[in-house]
């Protein structure tokens, strides 16, 4: 409990930070609490734009607004112009308002022109530090620009549609005034004209069926994106129990539809920019430059019988100029489309208007767009004449021809971002999404698939293509990384490869990560005087050793860690939470681990002309220094804690473990040295195997790291190596020879270089075939189903074989090493006497005990 002054003092120094610290003022609080709001409304605006419901609403307002006006014309009478009108208005309105939102609440949407950027390039210095003018007038350029691109597209598709919509541009919609006035006629055909124009404007709202087809997409994306994840969640504790089954069973590809990468959307969005800017050109130039078609006939009639009616005097009902008038008139009326004539100014007496024949239509049964207006007149205009002509065939054929543009644009746009795309997309973009993809597997599970097994090249359609070849490096250096870190370096390369973070920086040094893990150890017997014979050729040897070794472990769920020339470092992680049941809770790990060692006997028995497969002369060396040479290992194997991560520098990493199990299990394949044994296993280990292996195992003896402690036991499980394990043999004993010309020694590196080449596989390259001068390599396959445990130490014929002969002498060896550890010696010397003449002075324990018994005089010390 604090004292009164310190409580006293902790009480000062909080007031005085209370006193120090800024407060935020009401008016700041409020301003804060709005912006959160209106953000919070703009989130909401913006996902009910994007949602489905917004997006298909819109497209079906985007479809009314491209055949709509059309639709009407060909198939509605002039009395549903008022439905079609509201419907256009209510259309206009959507698009407004969702232009509007869209200026509100979406980012970089209307876009403001970057003010200080541009004070900044027009200052002295940032024009003469200037690289070029060109990308000086660039940057200028980007700084003054105002709005988005889809900002203005749709801008001008919303306002376009102001040209429908009578009441915008004609607010009294009075045909028969527009008729009566002759400047208003004259605005009905310069509108009539403009909106004939103006119609491929409203081509631009396509970019909204183009906003359409980019969001499907983007949910086809992320349908697949979203199965994938879900597939591979599914997969997610298969994957972390098959970690070292990668290299032999894992011959995946990458997925043919990756999910879209950025720069595929940049690219995709940019393409599409591009083509729907080109159409849009193409449409609006294409008419711009055309001559406007003129009917002569109309207004050569028009202009006769204008100049006609001015040649009649006034009251002049007879005559001449009037038969003339006459005719002319007539011919205007049977020989056009006229339907009403109108004539001003005239003081002849004469009427002025015409009768039409009444198989003609009626202005009031026409639309406005459907009548062509024509006014001529004198110089000052005191006398004109007005005519309009029935065009209601021709607005019929310009709207079907309307719909078929319409159609044939929207064919031609996703034509258009299909073609252009597509070349792109599988030349460049899918090859970069795949690669995207690849690291990203990688870095969440860098040990969980063998990556350079990832190219699919089935039709070898893009050999020979940058990109491909990017993928095959990426794969090889993932190859790489997985074989030069292991198991232990898997945190590492996935902090590291993992795009999020944003950093080019690597982290490779920092806190490690405690695990329980099966640590085994293996020595190569008699590797100085072979490396001695050998010279370059040890790297063959010990590379084959390894391949043997790695083989196997790897097919037993368990993974190599360190390679130190004559020796191997392997492990099997250990989940701590499944020790408590049964051996099957934590798969066999303990029996795997054993098995691994016991069957790389086996194998490197098998395959012993393989190992030592050198040229004739490293032969001879080797054999005259060592007769009747064999290549032999020793193992250890124990369970315990250790520290997995990196351990070096910024130069120079390895990761690996550190722990005092670690060294236990070296410890223990140096012993096998003292105990004449291949297999030495601590208890904490041999507590982890099944009771089918426990069988085959015997105790060989207690130890004590200091006299405090509680005493250990080691194991062993006793390997006949003398089996004849060759091709074509079940597993007989063959004679132990030193002559060396007995083996096969016809292999050689010049037969190898000019022999035959065929073409490998990639897996043959991982078990068989040759690699750099290994000689062919043999395929090393073991039955590594774990339901095979622990059922395969009395079901694997060559196991049983090669531990069949101690089974002689198995219960008078535990009478004596149960005497042995009571200390009973004068009893236990007897029984091993007799497991080592059962053996034929062979037993290595026996020796070792008897030996040790020996300098006590058969006598256990007192401190036994």
């Amino acid at each position: 409990m604090p004292n009164a002054e310190e409580g006293s003092t902790h009480h000062e120094e909080d007031i005085e930070e209370e006193l120090f610290v800024p407060k935020k003022s009401p008016n700041e609080s409020s301003k804060t609490g709005t912006d959160d709001a209106i953000a919070i409304a703009k989130e909401i605006v913006n996902r009910a734009i994007d949602s489905n419901a917004g997006i298909t609403f819109m497209s079906f307002v985007t479809t009314y607004a491209l055949y709509g006006d059309d639709v009407r014309i060909i198939a509605f009478d002039p009395g549903a112009d008022g439905t079609f009108l509201v419907l256009s208005s209510l259309a206009f309105v959507f698009f407004l308002v969702e232009f509007c939102l869209l200026c509100w609440c979406r980012e970089r949407y209307l876009q403001r022109p970057d003010f200080a950027a541009m004070r900044e390039l027009l200052t002295a210095d940032r024009w003469r530090g200037r690289t070029s003018t060109f990308d000086w007038m660039g940057e200028f350029g980007k700084a003054l620009q105002a709005g988005s691109f889809y900002f203005w597209l749709d801008l001008v598709s919303t306002f376009s549609m102001a040209i429908e919509i009578p009441w915008i541009l004609r607010p009294d919609g009075d045909v028969a005034g527009t008729i009566d006035s002759t400047i208003a006629g004259k605005a009905s055909r310069a509108g009539a004209k403009a909106a004939n124009k103006l119609k491929v404007i409203r081509m631009v709202r396509l970019v909204r069926l183009a906003k359409l087809y980019k969001y499907i997409s983007a949910k086809q994306s992320a349908r697949v994106q979203s199965d994938t994840v879900k597939k591979s969640a599914g997969k997610s504790d298969a994957a972390k129990k098959s970690v070292g089954k990668s290299i032999s069973h894992l011959h995946g590809s990458l997925d043919l539809n990756p999910p879209e990468s950025h720069v595929g959307a940049e690219m995709s969005d940019r393409t599409t920019k591009k083509v729907i800017v080109g159409i849009l050109i193409m449409l609006l130039g294409i008419p711009l430059l055309q001559i406007d078609e003129v009917d002569y006939l109309n207004e050569l009639s028009m202009k006769m019988t204008f100049e006609h009616r001015k040649l009649i005097p006034d009251g002049g009902i007879s005559g001449d100029e009037f038969d003339q008038w006459e005719f002319s008139e007539s011919l205007l009326v049977d020989r056009t489309d006229c339907i009403d004539i109108t004539y001003k100014g005239f003081d002849d007496g004469l009427r002025n208007d015409t009768i039409i024949p009444s198989d003609r239509s009626r202005l009031q049964d026409l639309r406005v767009e459907e009548l062509d207006v024509f006014t001529i007149g004198d110089f000052d205009f005191v006398r004109s004449m007005t005519v309009v002509f029935d065009a209601s065939e021709r607005i019929w054929e310009e709207a079907l021809l309307g719909i078929l543009l319409t159609s044939f644009v929207i064919v031609l746009l996703g034509l258009g971002m299909v073609s252009f795309t597509k070349d792109v997309r599988n030349l460049v973009i899918v090859p970069i999404e795949r690669m995207i993809q690849l690291v990203n597997e990688i870095s969440e599970n860098p040990l969980g698939k063998d990556f350079s097994l990832k190219v699919d090249d089935k039709n070898n359609k893009d050999d020979g293509m940058e990109t491909t070849l990017l993928i095959r490096t990426i794969s090889k250096i993932a190859g790489l990384m997985r074989v030069g870190f292991g198991e232990a370096g898997a945190d590492i390369i996935g902090k590291n490869l993992n795009i999020s973070n944003g950093t080019d920086a690597m982290n490779l040094l920092g806190n490690g990560r405690k695990i329980h893990s099966i640590f085994g150890f293996c020595d190569v017997r008699q590797f100085t005087d072979t490396t001695e014979c050998l010279q370059e050729e040890v790297m063959l040897f010990v590379n084959r050793i390894a391949h043997i070794l790695h083989s196997i472990v790897v097919q037993c769920d368990g993974a190599a860690n360190k390679n130190i020339g004559d020796a191997f470092l392997l492990t099997w992680k250990v989940n701590t939470n499944q020790l408590a049941g049964s051996c099957k809770d934590h798969d066999y790990a303990g029996d795997k681990a054993l098995y691994s060692f016991v069957k790389t006997m086996i194998e490197m028995n098998r395959h012993e002309d393989f190992l030592c497969k050198f040229t004739p002369h490293t032969l001879s060396k080797l054999y005259e220094r060592m007769p009747g040479y064999k290549c032999r290992i020793g193992c250890g194997l124990h369970f315990g804690w250790a520290i997995e991560g990196a351990i070096g520098s910024s130069k120079k990493i390895d990761a690996s473990y550190i722990s005092p199990h670690v060294n236990m299990s070296e410890t223990l394949e140096s012993a096998t040295k003292q105990y004449g044994t291949s297999i030495l296993m601590s208890e904490p280990f041999f507590n982890l195997l099944s009771t089918e292996a426990v069988v085959a195992c015997r105790k060989v003896d207690m130890i004590k790291k200091r006299k405090s402690d509680t005493g250990t036991g080691l194991y062993t499980y006793d390997v006949d190596l003398n089996v004849d394990f060759s091709p074509g043999d079940t597993g007989k004993e063959k004679p132990r020879t030193s002559l060396p010309h007995h083996r096969r020694t016809t292999f050689s590196l010049l037969s190898q270089v000019h022999g035959p080449k065929s073409e490998r596989s990639r897996e043959s390259q991982l078990w068989g075939g040759n690699s750099e001068g290994m000689g062919d390599l043999p395929k090393i396959e073991i039955s590594n189903d774990s339901n095979n445990f622990p059922d395969i130490w009395t079901n694997d014929r060559e196991v049983v074989c090669v531990r069949s002969r101690f089974k002689n002498y198995s219960k008078e060896w535990r009478l004596g090493m149960d005497a042995f550890e009571a200390g009973q010696w004068d009893v236990a010397h007897e029984h091993f006497n007799h497991v080592l003449k059962k053996s034929g002075g062979k037993d290595g324990p026996s020796r070792y005990l008897l030996g040790r018994m020996e300098e006590y005089n058969y006598c256990a010390p007192d401190s036994w």
